[in-house]
């Protein structure tokens, strides 16, 4: 098993590293990774601004159906927290799903 939670560790970070402006460090425990999108704080998709973690987990989940954790309650701010406790398929189609929704703010 601990095999299985490495590789879906290194395979949402290495998707995520591929989101324009998500920074990624690499989680040495739990299954949780928690990226730092500073970048989207203050953009638009015409109808929503991103202000904060919370929000923008807010608008992952209404435009993307990916349910994730603002990273302020973590004390992460500046971060949202998502766990990779999934297979690969989910976690392959999740962070498509928020790229997608993500290269909409602007």
């Amino acid at each position: 098993m601990k095999e299985a939670f490495l590789r879906r560790r290194d395979l949402i970070c290495g998707l995520l590293g591929e989101v324009k402006g998500m920074k990624v460090r690499i989680p040495q425990g739990a299954f949780y990774v928690m990226p730092d999108i500073t970048y989207y704080l203050g953009k638009s998709d015409g109808t929503m601004t991103i202000r904060d973690s919370d929000e923008l987990a807010l608008y992952l989940l209404d435009k993307a159906q990916v349910a994730l954790v603002g990273g302020k309650a973590f004390g992460a701010p500046g971060c949202i927290r998502i766990s990779y406790a999934a297979s690969d398929v989910n976690i392959e189609e999740a962070v498509k799903r928020m790229k997608t929704a993500l290269e909409k703010l602007n």
